[in-house]
């Protein structure tokens, strides 16, 4: 048996020994690309603050989800055949429809290529194209927590913007930076910017 350390113990003792201090709450906003329920594969999972995240499709074209809480990703870890991540919360909005922007010709998909994100601050930026056209969208969490900020970057060519907003049962939708031309249906000219908040309905009842 190894002789007792009479030193150190004195140090303890003393106080002059002091355990590390425990490490900072992780950073926000974060990142992970992965699996997520009925979403395109290498979609990302992007936890935007504590208590708020959503997922990022790029393959059907934009936010999927938003919900208050986290993300689990043990489940993709589990087996070899992996399971999409976990959504910890409650769900109060959620997108469907394919490529709901468009450019130049609503009725028509735009050929969208994902470029990549990084990020700026307290949001999280996503560069695509459409048509070839560079087009950024912003996505950053609202003051109260309550919801989240898209903000696109329009091209100077290749035609007017599109974005098709589906209603929602959950969630208050504000856009501005354009013209409603058909329910649902919004236009943005050339160069524009745009903004759509994505707000957690006040009155909405546990999912």
């Amino acid at each position: 048996m190894a002789p007792p350390r009479p030193i150190l113990l004195c140090l303890f003792s003393l106080g002059l020994v002091t355990m590390p201090a425990a490490a900072d709450s992780p950073s926000f906003p974060r990142v992970h690309r992965t699996f997520m329920p009925d979403s395109g594969p290498s979609a990302f999972a992007v936890e935007l603050k504590a208590g708020l995240s959503l997922c990022y499709d790029p393959l059907r074209g934009g936010v999927n989800r938003i919900w208050t809480g986290g993300v689990d990703l043990s489940p993709t870890l589990r087996a070899k055949i992996n399971e999409p991540a976990a959504i910890e919360g409650e769900v109060f909005y959620e997108e469907t429809l394919h490529q709901p922007l468009r450019l130049g010709d609503p009725s028509r998909a735009a050929e969208a290529r994902f470029r990549g994100y990084r990020y700026e601050g307290d949001a999280v930026v996503f560069d695509l194209t459409l048509h070839g056209h560079p087009v950024t969208e912003s996505l950053r969490p609202l003051e109260d927590g309550t919801g989240v900020a898209r903000e696109f970057a329009f091209p100077s060519a290749g035609g007017a913007a599109f974005l098709r907003v589906e209603e929602q049962t959950a969630a208050e939708i504000v856009v501005e930076g354009g013209e409603e031309v058909e329910p649902g249906l919004w236009r943005f000219p050339e160069g524009a910017r745009a903004l759509v908040i994505l707000k957690k309905s006040p009155t909405t009842e546990p999912r």
